[in-house]
């Protein structure tokens, strides 16, 4: 799953993480969001789709000016805060995903400008610790 894409596309990453790609992006497009709507998870507000239709979907986002690029090396996107103190203000907002391990919680943020934002504000990169990927 190359990650081309037209110079002109918004580029939404997508993650692999168990049996579904993960992703989180607001869809302005009425249109787009209709034929998003079955893959949206409204309790954890991302987008969870299956592998066997996950090119189909690309597709038809790349025709809408969306690049869904999958992120070949997942680690590089998810930060860790310590649990039981205060978390960086929009990790909950800009992370697709978190799950917790022994003494942390770890967020799978959107893009790596959310994993600067959130590194700036207390949090740290899951390679700068001993912490294996929950991902």
């Amino acid at each position: 799953m190359g990650s081309f894409r037209r110079a002109n596309e918004e580029r939404v990453n997508a993650f692999r993480v168990d049996d579904r790609y993960v992703f989180k992006h607001y869809f302005e497009q009425e249109a787009v969001f209709d034929r998003l709507r079955r893959y949206y998870n409204n309790h954890q507000y991302r987008f969870e789709v299956p592998p066997g239709e996950f090119d189909t979907l690309r597709s038809f986002l790349s025709n809408h000016g969306y690049a869904l690029v999958v992120v070949e090396v997942p680690g590089e996107f998810v930060v860790t805060v310590r649990k039981y103190t205060e978390h960086p203000e929009n990790i909950f907002k800009e992370s697709v995903m978190q799950r917790s391990v022994p003494d942390y919680n770890c967020f799978l943020m959107t893009d790596r400008e959310a994993v600067e934002a959130a590194v700036r504000d207390g949090a740290r990169r899951l390679d700068e610790t001993d912490i294996e990927n929950p991902f």
